[in-house]
């Protein structure tokens, strides 16, 4: 069925039948008693909730009907407060086989993949310090495996550049602002931010799962991505001989401080000027991107978006033109 509608193309009182993956399920009961199905469900196009209201209408087992899973479903979409929902009237449990090309299911970043790692390697190139240039190259030009993970991973599981190629599009995207920054605050070293920039959300790569659904691995609940990829950059610093001690500390302290608070999981405060520097940006390109994303796909009516749980806070949708 690789011509179903994509859910951004559909519109109020449209019906709907086709896959699409289970990102989460929950059944529930209704005020008057009744057990009903609720679903949050999405293609590479976005996501939306969508509700069985007879559960006898689940074909099979009920039990895997689970989040990751592919579904086929029938039903009718129709707007609630606003926002466009799914009213199902069947829902039965899909082999990968039958669904076809796992792809069209999972948000991709808009930027071609080849196009961002010649971002990064012109990034790379540019470095002047050959300490640091050497440790970017063993973990994002030499290590393969690494590399095309970078490339693949999201950079969130849900609240900012959730998507595929989300990780190396937010990192390069907080490489452009540093670089302005970098121009304007002479006192910076450049080459420490740039290290701090492709390094700080590495981890991530392993810390999360982005082969089906979006998740995190159990290496990533247990560890985190600011421990795994400290050992990764210790290891490979270990094996630079001769690689310069201060120069370590730097480097690892704009890993772990990045978060910028101690109960948001950093380990410790940023206390370098790169440091204080990556912190900020990485936080401001997290932040707009939920913002822009959130007013682009809001189709509803009225100033405001619905509240942004992530933000906590609703955004105001008129926007002042821009000037030619």
């Amino acid at each position: 069925m690789a011509d179903q509608p994509l859910i951004r193309a559909l519109r109020e009182g449209e019906p709907f039948h086709g896959h699409l993956l289970a990102l989460e399920t929950a059944w529930k009961v209704s005020l008057k008693g009744s057990e009903y199905l609720e679903l949050k469900v999405g293609d590479a196009s976005g996501e939306l909730k969508a509700f069985l209201w007879d559960v006898r209408a689940v074909e099979g087992d009920p039990e895997r009907v689970k989040a990751d899973a592919f579904l086929f479903l029938k039903g009718t979409a129709s707007a609630y407060n606003g926002r466009l929902q799914l009213k199902l009237d069947k829902v039965r449990l899909a082999s990968d086989a039958e669904v076809g090309d796992l792809a069209r299911f999972f948000p991709v970043s808009a930027r071609p993949v080849p196009e961002m790692l010649a971002e990064l390697d012109a990034w790379i190139a540019s470095v002047k310090d050959p300490w640091i240039r050497r440790l970017l190259e063993r973990l994002l030009v030499e290590d393969e495996a690494r590399r095309a993970a970078f490339a693949k991973a999201p950079a969130a599981k849900s609240m900012h550049h959730a998507y595929l190629g989300g990780l190396l599009e937010h990192s390069l995207s907080i490489m452009g602002m540093a670089e302005r920054a970098c121009g304007h605050y002479r006192d910076l070293n450049r080459d420490l931010v740039l290290a701090g920039v492709f390094l700080h959300d590495l981890g991530k790569t392993e810390e999360l799962s982005y082969d089906r659904g979006f998740g995190y691995t159990d290496e990533g609940n247990l560890l985190g991505h600011i421990s795994m990829e400290s050992q990764w950059i210790q290891r490979i610093i270990e094996d630079l001989e001769g690689f310069p001690g201060a120069l370590r500390l730097h480097i690892l302290h704009i890993v772990l401080s990045h978060h910028g608070r101690l109960d948001y999981g950093s380990p410790v405060l940023p206390r370098t000027p790169e440091a204080m520097l990556v912190h900020y940006l990485d936080d401001l390109d997290g932040k707009l991107e939920v913002m822009f994303r959130t007013l682009r796909d809001d189709a509803g009516e009225g100033n405001w978006t619905p509240f942004n749980r992530a933000l906590e806070r609703p955004f105001y949708k008129v926007r002042w033109p821009q000037a030619d």
